[in-house]
């Protein structure tokens, strides 16, 4: 088995280490793997529709919107001479 190491951001780690007490997971490793399984479609999934419907909240950061694709100018047909 190929161990892969995830930096966890130290603001975070008091949320994880309360789950941890919450749920009797052993460590983060776990924690993490757990998450990755059971949520990681639906995060996959809720990422991709963001883009759709913006939901803005003072919680939620500013989402990123895939560049719109450009508008095909009309034909104009030419005057007669």
């Amino acid at each position: 088995m190929t161990q892969t190491r995830i930096v966890l951001n130290p603001k975070y780690k008091p949320k994880a280490e309360e789950i941890l007490e919450a749920t009797g997971i052993d460590n983060l490793s776990q924690l993490f793997t757990l998450l990755l399984v059971n949520y990681g479609d639906c995060l996959v999934n809720c990422l991709k529709h963001s883009h759709q419907v913006p939901i803005q909240s003072p919680t939620q950061p500013p989402t990123i919107l895939p560049p719109s694709s450009p508008q095909k100018k009309k034909f104009a047909p030419m005057g007669s001479f």
